[in-house]
């Protein structure tokens, strides 16, 4: 964060100049992407269980951060970003996403209706953006032709060296893609996706018998969601929504990673079938629900009991608490008051994510995060008397 006042105003001087002028400086072209391996990965043979991140130089990515910011209002103003669309936009985080998800299923249960979803992950989504198709969802969402302009210099003779290791390439041209790196990336991908999302819902209004399908999308996953009483109702429009999606991201220059794809079931019922959906139509295979799925870092469970999920994350804190007693005991190491701001910071953030879809008075799975809680006391100060997370919460 910038605090110097009038640095701070030169940047947004030359910000100002950069879309005045329509021009986007040579030197800020040259970037360095760090090939990086995916974790728990079992095959590291296919380029897809790496993940390239982009190093730009650091005036430019202050630059770029005032005209995404200037971006964002103006796109979230005119209302061409879709509602249902979550991640890059201010004020739509994974949690937005999830309490969004979990009331939809909820007031499906009001209905007697089940809810079916089927997730879906786009390949190498960033790599893949099209400049032409991003210049014209510019044009289409109603910026003055100085910033299409822009973003057109912006786009052009881009080059960058490729780093794995000890080893870095020479510098290759680069007329595709933004980089995972760029403080424009989160902006400009959500509006690549809007007029995808758009086209998907008039698609489905436009069929001879509509399908009540919904969609969500996080960036690069995407979410069909069925609400009816009947598992093969939902399937089938599943399926339909599904063949629609991938057609329209294929036009658009995507692909969807079908080995990535997801189904599951969620129901209130005792002992409820949980049907398999067969997308070999579309170029997928037989997928099978699990017992338990993950989901933007939330592992739901069919009736939204949230008891693995709880104990996941209060496992995983108290995994990261007894590394703690490294750092030091009653003699030496970090005092008292600095293990509190340790456990304030990397601990109890753990503990609470995603507590919004879960937590109300009462809730019996709070247990599961106050046992983390609890052992900080002793590790810290010998008690057990720090207010517990179900109260802060």
């Amino acid at each position: 964060m910038i605090t110097n006042e009038r640095c701070l105003q030169k940047i947004v001087h030359i910000a100002n100049a950069c879309i005045e002028l329509e021009f986007w400086p040579s030197h800020f072209k040259s970037s360095n992407t760090v090939v990086i391996p995916k974790p728990n990965q079992t095959n590291y043979d296919s380029p897809k269980s790496f993940r390239p991140i982009v190093l730009l130089n650091t005036t430019g990515k202050f630059i770029e951060k005032v005209i995404s910011n200037r971006l964002q209002f103006q796109l979230s103003a005119n209302g061409f970003i879709d509602s249902h669309q979550f991640g890059g936009i201010r004020q739509q985080s994974t949690t937005d996403a999830g309490i969004y998800l979990t009331h939809l299923i909820r007031a499906g249960w009001l209905r007697q209706c089940h809810t079916s979803v089927l997730a879906f992950d786009i390949a190498q989504f960033f790599p893949s953006l099209n400049h032409q198709f991003l210049s014209l969802c510019l044009k289409k969402a109603g910026l003055n032709t100085n910033i299409i302009r822009f973003f057109n210099s912006y786009h052009s003779n881009r080059s960058t060296s490729y780093s794995w290791n000890s080893f870095t390439s020479p510098s290759f041209n680069v007329n595709v893609g933004i980089g995972q790196g760029s403080a424009l990336s989160p902006i400009l991908s959500a509006l690549y996706l809007a007029p995808i999302i758009k086209t998907f819902k008039k698609r489905i209004k436009n069929l001879n018998k509509e399908i009540p399908t919904d969609i969500l999308s996080f960036v690069n996953d995407g979410l069909l969601i069925s609400q009816e009483k009947s598992y093969s109702l939902s399937n089938s429009f599943l399926l339909c929504s599904y063949n629609i999606i991938s057609k329209i991201l294929i036009d658009a220059g995507l692909v969807i990673e079908h080995d990535k794809t997801e189904l599951f079931h969620f129901t209130r019922a005792c002992h409820p079938p949980n049907p398999s959906i067969n997308l070999s139509s579309v170029g997928g295979s037989v997928i099978s629900p699990k017992p338990i799925w993950r989901y933007l870092g939330f592992y739901f469970d069919r009736k939204l009991n949230f008891h693995y999920y709880t104990h996941f994350y209060a496992t995983k804190c108290l995994s990261t608490l007894s590394a703690m007693k490294m750092l030091g005991n009653s003699s030496r190491g970090l005092l008292p008051i600095q293990k509190r701001l340790l456990y304030r910071t990397c601990i109890l953030p753990i503990a609470l994510y995603g507590f919004q879809l879960w937590f109300f008075k009462g809730a019996p799975i709070v247990k599961n995060i106050t046992v983390s809680q609890t052992s900080f006391g002793h590790i810290s100060t010998n008690s057990s008397t720090i207010p517990t997370v179900s109260r802060r919460a």
